[in-house]
């Protein structure tokens, strides 16, 4: 059941007349605040207004959604003068940052204010404190994650208030509440929330598995104390989901183009989209040539063989890149979801019109094509691929430069990224009316955020293993990570600073979210910016002639978009104070590195 869209309409009147700009106060009509805020039922009403801070996929087509790969060692977004801002040095001081927002905190803290005083149970206030608490924290947590230090704000501020302009409060004090603030909903919160697919026990528990390993890890790497705390706490709330969700989705393409995800296995929480209530434009945007986002070959070297071995690793049987066919050949299955694989076909019609197609004459053509029809449905990621008219592409590599007449499903450097691709949704217009719905916690993160937490706390062993990676593992039919295999020599393309199993619960992470935004955050955290200074390759071509000598190919013959960047910069860890804020209180200073 796709419960939070249906209450959005009903709360526009009551957040537009309730809610205004933390640094834009009107005086407030005490009389109207209470009427508003009596009930149960006026609180579930308001608090649908607060779920849009889940973006999902978004209302449109926007290649921001993939703006955590992009700005990492990924993906990147082909468009001349879009480089990553930070591996090339654009990056500067704005005058406005929307993920400043204060705003949404104002909203938070006008329910929060107003439970108290309701006609409401002790228990019903508590679910209803807990609920407000977990959307601050949520923003809060957003917020210090990109600029550190943060002013916080408990309570609806008026034109007097003296935290107008106050300084910034210390990282470490934000991060104490929002711990000490999840806690709390962890322990009053209805456990069921207010309906299916709501704020409930085990979301509040995902969060704190994700803001614990973050704020963990962070502390460890960058110098600063209390990292076991926040760690302990992601640990101890992954073993509760766990222990409640044992079952993961078998297909994994499917979390992610779904039109439905109530009730799938590993779901925690997603948001919906309906027909002619909320879609989103992401499915259209792949099966057009407006998608411009496309894998590097680091992130494809990144997933391991079926053997459980990098390609790295003589053991592997790694076939090489300097034949596609061979370089897809026995790799973890998350691989063909997520870069389309090389296949090719002949066109039974017009290039840029046809809707049939036949095999060719190379049986190799067709290695993926039926390797495909094996592991996902039929209209999921089948081979060949169609754009939103359902007119068919030749095959992959397929190159912006080179297309065969066919300007869909095409990148520049041969990897394109597919994982949002399906046939089933809605793509009638470029307005946002595709429907799959999108995955906001899921079992297969927790297990990530419980494998790398137990590292971190030195309790990471085979029995870890086969709870966490092991079991994403066999959905994708790839051997056991055997633990005490893994030495200095398993992955001689390891970052020699890292450890050896730690490189490979991390690589985990790396492939079982490919796409959905977490890798630049997980570098930050890492303190390790300066792997997005390799440059960007693609597939390696041995003739280019082949391609009308249209391509930029480096002198290894690796296809390249993007020229070698300039290096990250330490002060890309966080993000600069946005001018408009400074100038309203010059209090908040800047951080380290943005001073004018």
């Amino acid at each position: 059941m796709k419960t939070y869209i249906l209450g959005l309409g009903l709360c526009l009147c009551m957040t537009s007349c309730l809610n205004d700009g933390f640094l834009d106060i009107d005086p407030k009509d005490r009389q109207t605040e209470q009427t508003a805020f009596t009930s149960y039922d006026n609180f579930k009403m308001y608090s649908w207004g607060l779920y849009e801070i889940f973006y999902g996929y978004g209302n449109n087509q926007d290649m921001n959604f993939f703006k955590g790969e992009y700005e990492a060692d990924n993906m990147i977004r082909a468009v001349k003068g879009n480089e990553g801002q930070y591996a090339y040095q654009k990056a500067k001081v704005n005058a406005t940052d929307s993920d400043w927002d204060y705003d949404y905190i104002r909203k938070v803290n006008l329910m929060l204010d107003n439970v108290d005083d309701s006609e409401m149970s002790d228990t019903e206030k508590e679910h209803w404190r807990s609920v407000g608490y977990f959307f601050r924290a949520y923003k809060y947590f957003q917020m210090m994650s990109l600029f550190g230090d943060i002013p916080w704000i408990e309570h609806v501020l008026t034109e007097s208030s003296e935290e107008l302009y106050a300084s910034r409060d210390p990282r470490d004090l934000v991060a104490k509440n929002i711990l000490s603030n999840l806690k709390y909903a962890e322990e009053h919160i209805k456990e069921s929330g207010d309906g299916d697919n709501t704020i409930n026990t085990s979301v509040v528990q995902a969060l704190i598995s994700r803001f614990g390993l973050f704020e963990g890890t962070w502390r460890k790497y960058h110098g600063l104390e209390g990292a076991e705390t926040y760690l302990r706490a992601s640990a101890e709330a992954s073993e509760k989901i766990m222990a409640k969700f044992k079952d993961l989705h078998p297909r994994y393409d499917e979390i992610f183009n779904s039109e439905d995800l109530s009730g799938v296995p590993g779901i925690i929480l997603y948001k919906a989209y309906e027909t002619a209530q909320l879609g989103h434009g992401l499915t259209r945007m792949v099966r057009t040539g407006e998608s411009k986002i496309e894998m590097t070959k680091d992130a494809v070297d990144s997933y391991l063989c079926k053997n459980g071995y990098p390609i790295e690793n003589g053991a592997s049987l790694y076939g090489g890149d300097h034949d596609v066919y061979k370089q897809f050949t026995n790799r973890d299955e998350r691989l063909y979801y997520t870069v389309c694989p090389p296949h090719k076909v002949k066109l039974t019609g017009a290039a840029a019109t046809s809707t049939g197609w036949a095999f060719t004459e190379n049986p190799d053509d067709r290695i993926f094509i039926d390797l495909m029809e094996t592991l996902s449905g039929e209209t999921y990621h089948r081979l060949p691929t169609s754009n939103f008219k359902g007119f068919y592409n030749q095959g992959q590599p397929h190159f912006v430069d080179y297309n065969w007449s066919v300007a869909w499903n095409a990148s520049q450097m041969g990897f394109w990224m597919w994982k949002y691709y399906n046939t089933h949704t809605n793509c009638a217009n470029a307005t946002g009316v595709n429907t799959t719905d999108a995955p906001l916690f899921r079992l297969g993160e927790i297990l990530l955020n419980y494998a790398e937490a137990k590292w971190e706390l030195t309790e990471f062993n085979q029995d870890v293993a086969d709870l966490t990676i092991n079991k994403l593992r066999d959905r994708v039919h790839v051997a056991h990570m055997e633990v005490a295999q893994i030495n200095e020599a398993f992955d001689p393309a390891r970052d020699a600073d890292i450890d050896p199993v730690l490189w490979e619960i991390r690589r985990e992470r790396r492939v079982e979210l490919m796409g959905e935004g977490f890798r630049f955050d997980d570098l930050r955290r890492w303190k390790k910016g300066h792997y997005v200074d390799k440059q960007p390759l693609g597939v390696y071509v041995s003739n280019p002639a082949e391609y009308g000598n249209k391509l930029l190919i480096n002198a290894e013959g690796y296809v390249y978009f993007f020229e070698k960047p300039l290096g990250w910069l330490d002060k890309y860890y966080l993000r600069p104070i946005p001018l408009n804020q400074k100038a309203l209180n010059p209090n908040l200073g800047q951080n380290p590195g943005w001073e004018e």
